[in-house]
């Protein structure tokens, strides 16, 4: 949510006439129920069953712009293995029978777990699923309750510190072709319809933000000032972490990698947890992304 703080803090918002109100949500649950009635006009969302499903129920919601995925270097979702067991889990294949923890089933990072094991010709019943929040992770390794687990930033960064857990593999190490799009921006349909232009001034500031974030991903002058702002906003204080983690990789253009989205919801249909699939293309909306870049322009994007 790094764009919309910057938005917020730098004004972006404010000079294109936008009021913006932050809501924080208990559930993801809570979260769809509020952009159904329109209570919340905006929104990230993780790349999930549930997403899949609400779509597939007719929900009055699309996918705006993408929001984060994994790119070299920039590689938030990652499978970390307990620090006792670097000389023991050398392959995917060693997993085989290792208790894996992840924070929820039928989500992005189950699905990169199970990608990885089906390129050793395994499956996800030859591993132990476990259920925890992130937080709980660091303490359950200590306690050796777990060998692996599937965590994001900054969690793999303090895990490592600490001597909990090590980075095994990046999202992005395994998903070289197509990369994991892994969370999205939603828009209430019938609320952007009726106010076009206000949906429009958002995007446009949103991108200004964005790409305020972009340049201090890659180590721009502002990238202490992101660091400030992002900080205040979040549990993350420490402001050293922030140079020893990976960030997750945000397009300047706001581009999705829809053949990632294909990949996930066939996998999930796959699994059982998505009944009925929705025709992609159907559940994107690019107005808001042609305008916005049509505004800007077309920002270069750079590579590690």
């Amino acid at each position: 949510d790094a764009p919309a703080y910057i938005a917020i803090e730098k004004g972006y918002f404010k000079d294109h006439g936008i009021e913006v109100k932050l809501q924080k949500f208990a559930s993801a649950a809570e979260t769809t129920a509020a952009l159904t009635t329109g209570d919340l006009q905006f929104s990230g969302g993780a790349v999930s069953a549930g997403l899949f499903n609400a779509f597939a129920r007719g929900w009055p919601v699309r996918i705006a712009m993408s929001r984060t995925r994994d790119l070299p270097g920039f590689s938030s979702n990652t499978l970390v293995v307990r620090s006792d067991l670097r000389d023991q889990i050398r392959s995917i294949a060693d997993l085989k029978g290792r208790k894996v923890a992840v924070n929820a089933p039928a989500i992005g990072l189950t699905y990169f777990l199970s990608s990885m094991l089906e390129a050793e010709k395994l499956g996800m019943t030859d591993v132990d699923m476990v259920y925890m929040p992130w937080p709980n992770m660091g303490p359950a390794f200590e306690k050796k309750a777990i060998e692996a687990g599937l965590t994001v930033e900054p969690f793999v960064a303090q895990f490592n510190a600490r001597g909990q857990a090590f980075p095994f593999r990046r999202a992005a190490d395994h998903f070289r072709k197509t990369p994991l799009e892994i969370s999205v921006i939603l828009v209430n349909r019938t609320w952007m319809d009726k106010n076009p232009k206000l949906a429009r001034e958002f995007a446009v500031a949103y991108f200004i933000g964005l790409r305020y974030v972009y340049d201090a991903m890659f180590g721009g002058r502002n990238r202490s000032e992101v660091i400030d702002i992002v900080s205040r906003y979040t549990g993350v204080k420490d402001r050293a972490i922030f140079d020893r983690m990976q960030w997750s990789y945000m397009d300047p253009n706001g581009q999705l990698a829809l053949e990632s989205l294909r990949d996930q919801q066939d996998w999930h249909a796959r699994q059982g947890t998505v009944p009925k699939k929705v025709n992609i293309d159907e559940i994107v909306d690019d107005r808001l992304v042609k305008h916005a870049v049509g505004q800007l322009g077309v920002m270069a994007e750079k590579r590690p």
